[in-house]
């Protein structure tokens, strides 16, 4: 039995096919040999799981946080769910969240929003002026967007 017919009912994983375009070589000693990692890997691995676990938690947190107050937030009550609004949504995820000055922000707008959409409601010039206000800021966000996932 030769290395193909071996390999292929294994599959390849996304980790590997980005070491192809930097080490070839590295790929197929790995397959030869197996693969092994160092203490510093392992660690560094082991702070990679640890910090994607505290931000999956903390999303959470926001998220049931925000289900909660069961009011609507600014953006959905003055936009609707349109493209605007799943950009300030994308912004929010790929910028703010990654900072604690971030995360603060989130949560003043999750704290002070609920109370800010009981009195626009009703008040359609105020509604108005906000969607005025809030366009140019999603347009923004949706830039930002872009030029972060290309």
């Amino acid at each position: 039995m030769d290395k193909r017919s071996r390999r292929k009912d294994q599959f390849v994983s996304a980790s590997e096919l980005a070491r192809l375009g930097y080490c070839e070589r590295q790929v197929v000693f790995d397959a030869m040999y197996g693969r092994k990692t160092t203490a510093e890997q392992r660690q560094a691995q082991a702070r990679g799981v640890r910090a994607h676990a505290a931000f999956y938690d903390e999303s959470h947190r926001i998220a049931a946080a925000s289900t909660k107050k069961g009011k609507c937030f600014i953006a959905t009550m003055v936009l609707g769910d349109c493209q605007e609004t799943r950009h300030l949504r994308a912004f929010r995820d790929l910028y703010l969240r990654r900072s604690v000055l971030g995360r603060w922000v989130i949560g003043a707008y999750y704290a002070h929003s609920p109370r800010i959409c009981d009195w626009l409601e009703g008040k359609t010039i105020a509604v108005r002026v906000v969607r005025w206000m809030l366009k140019p800021i999603a347009s923004a966000a949706g830039l930002a967007v872009q030029r972060k996932v290309r």
